[in-house]
């Protein structure tokens, strides 16, 4: 039996002996391997610092509009006799789009020419009865006065005899009944005379109103045309009139719009908008026109700012017009557009990609060289920046090997093995 556990604890010590001496070996090979790495150097991939072109851009959608549109309206409710173009049509400025009936004016006219006549009668027929009537209601009037004057004379009188007892309660009633009966016929009668004099004064007014009205549909008469014409050469974009149909003066009639003479109303964000100059050039692109771009150019810059609101949030922008110089019949107003102003371009000058610039806490800006296999972690300073790009002003000489998305186990100093790319390939 001790026989047994003798050897039962001899298994076991060989068990830890072998165990630790493979430990030792593994601790030996990572040990190894890690000066060989050292030794060797970490892979990196750089690519050669080249001078080339960098542009800043302001990009923003708009929707293609007209510069130029006339909107037709017919002053006056002529018959439409017929429409001679169709929507579509290109039109010249003088050209006719419609030929109107004027008749119906001169039937305005001679309603109101006897309608001027019928006041005139009724007129002559008021002033008449009023005179007739004036001496007699102007006598019935002073005796009216006269005689409310004495019921109201009675009545003060007696209302002392009332307060003292010297009369009774009915007879001071008589009295005041007396009074209030002659105040309502003076009353009654001043009320006609006046209602007499205010029916001559409304029919004065209404022929006044009635010759103001011939005088404006002779002026109409005057100036009317038997047609309406196209003041500007465009394409008739709406027509809003039927053949045998009035005209509604408070409708348009045509909608002529110049197609070719386009521009681009856009919303710039205020952090944008210090970039944004009149005559900066614009390239425009349309989902309608796949792989084309046209040229633009920045025609306006609104004065004011407005806020406009963007799903949940409010965001202020500066509206600017873009002016379309490149002509295509494909172009259309109504077309949703994108837009990118060209702020500034600057060519030949050193240019790195965003992500190989490492910025530190204190604001300053690093990148890793690689020269002779060992990295140098260098301070640059930047220019101008694109969307992506960033342009070299100072720290940096071009044909510099930059490493490429640097990480932080890169330190100053440190052995690499470099992997060479192609800045296209960045």
């Amino acid at each position: 039996m001790e026989k047994e556990k003798s050897k039962s604890k001899s298994r076991k010590k060989k068990v830890i002996v072998i165990t630790a001496l493979l430990l030792v070996i593994v601790i030996g090979v990572i040990g190894v391997n890690s000066l060989k790495g050292k030794e060797e150097g970490v892979e990196v991939d750089v690519m050669t610092l080249e001078k080339g072109q960098i542009t800043i851009t302001v990009p923003a959608n708009g929707v293609l509009e007209e510069v130029e549109k006339q909107t037709i309206y017919v002053e006056d409710s002529a018959k439409v006799l017929s429409i001679e173009v169709e929507e579509g049509d290109y039109v010249v400025a003088g050209q006719v789009l419609a030929l109107l009936d004027g008749e119906d004016l001169d039937i305005q006219m001679d309603i109101k020419k006897e309608m001027l006549e019928i006041n005139k009668l009724e007129l002559e027929k008021l002033e008449k009865a009023y005179e007739e009537e004036k001496a007699e209601e102007k006598r019935q009037l002073e005796s009216r006065l006269r005689k409310m004057e004495e019921a109201k004379a009675d009545l003060e009188k007696h209302e002392e005899l009332y307060e003292h007892g010297a009369i009774s309660q009915q007879e001071y009633e008589n009295y005041k009944r007396a009074y209030e009966d002659a105040k309502e016929s003076y009353k009654a009668l001043k009320d006609r005379q006046d209602t007499h004099e205010l029916d001559v004064e409304k029919m004065k007014k209404n022929i006044a109103i009635t010759q103001l009205e011939i005088e404006e549909i002779a002026k109409r008469i005057e100036k009317q045309e038997s047609k309406i014409v196209s003041s500007i050469n465009g394409v008739v974009t709406n027509i809003h009139l039927e053949e045998g149909s009035f005209v509604n003066p408070s409708n348009p009639g045509f909608v002529i719009s110049n197609v070719d003479d386009l521009a681009i109303e856009i919303n710039v964000n205020e952090y944008d908008i210090a970039k944004v100059e009149i005559g900066q050039e614009v390239e425009i692109e349309t989902d309608a026109l796949p792989g084309k771009t046209f040229k633009g150019v920045v025609e306006k810059i609104a004065p004011v700012a407005k806020i406009m609101s963007t799903g949940q949030t409010n965001e202020t922008v500066i509206p600017v017009t873009i002016k379309v110089e490149e002509k295509d019949e494909l172009l259309k107003p109504g077309f949703s557009v994108k837009t990118k102003i060209i702020c500034q371009e600057k060519e030949d000058v050193l240019v790195l990609p965003f992500d190989v610039i490492m910025v530190e806490s204190n604001g300053a800006k690093n990148v890793f060289v690689v020269r002779d296999d060992i990295l140098h972690k260098m301070e640059v300073q930047t220019g101008v920046e694109s969307d992506f790009d960033v342009e070299i002003v100072a720290g940096l000489e071009e044909g510099d090997k930059i490493v490429m998305n640097p990480s932080s186990m890169l330190e100053d100093g440190m052995k690499v093995i470099v992997n060479e790319r192609q800045q296209d390939d960045k």
